[in-house]
């Protein structure tokens, strides 16, 4: 039997608006999940160049290799909201408060299991956390493979290679991510864990 798929997407760069197709499905999402982790999912499901995913983030014009900080005075949320189709709050929840900088890591900090499901959240980036509160492994902040470390900034190194190493290419985790359109949802204690803790910081702002 012929199986469907989705129609494959012609995008025009400068406005990262499709011509036809779905842009992006909310179901992929995890609670809390990362600015970065969204970039990635939109660049792996529509084969998207980071070059053209970054220069859509800034309220100003940019240089995509030097990129910016994901903090919310410098991402353009309402734009990422009508472009991806995803509430404001959800878009807003998925980036670092200009308040939290102060205690929040300079560079990417993964969790190999939830990298695996291609999960990455915001929480992960709190300094003080050390370890994924859904699966209870110390919390990484340099390539296994060639130690090199990734600031947290949005740039073209950054999402060129998602779940990957930029320096390197080798994967974060221990194997590829699943899709998102096949990817579980995390059990219910899971969701709890991560909200919980979201709000002890993000509860003021």
């Amino acid at each position: 039997m012929e199986t469907k798929s989705l129609p494959i997407m012609l995008f025009d760069e400068r406005t990262l608006t499709p011509s036809f197709g779905y842009v992006f499905d909310p179901k992929w999402l995890d609670p809390f999940e990362s600015i970065v982790s969204i970039l990635w999912k939109l660049a792996r499901m529509n084969r998207l160049s980071g070059q053209a995913i970054t220069t859509q983030l800034a309220k100003s014009d940019i240089d995509p290799y030097e990129g910016l900080a994901a903090r919310r005075s410098e991402v353009d949320l309402c734009r990422l909201h009508l472009t991806l189709g995803l509430p404001l709050k959800l878009v807003r929840d998925s980036v670092l408060p200009d308040a939290l900088q102060a205690v929040s890591g300079p560079h990417f900090r993964y969790c190999r299991k939830c990298l695996c499901r291609g999960y990455h959240s915001v929480v992960h980036q709190i300094g003080a956390n050390k370890c994924c509160l859904v699966h209870g492994d110390m919390l990484e902040i340099a390539c296994l493979t060639c130690g090199a470390k990734a600031p947290y900034r949005l740039n073209v190194a950054l999402l060129d290679a998602p779940y990957r190493c930029g320096n390197c290419g080798h994967l974060y985790g221990a194997s590829p991510p699943v899709s998102p359109r096949n990817k579980r949802p995390f059990n219910k204690k899971a969701r709890i864990a991560i909200t919980r803790l979201r709000w002890s910081y993000f509860a003021y702002f």
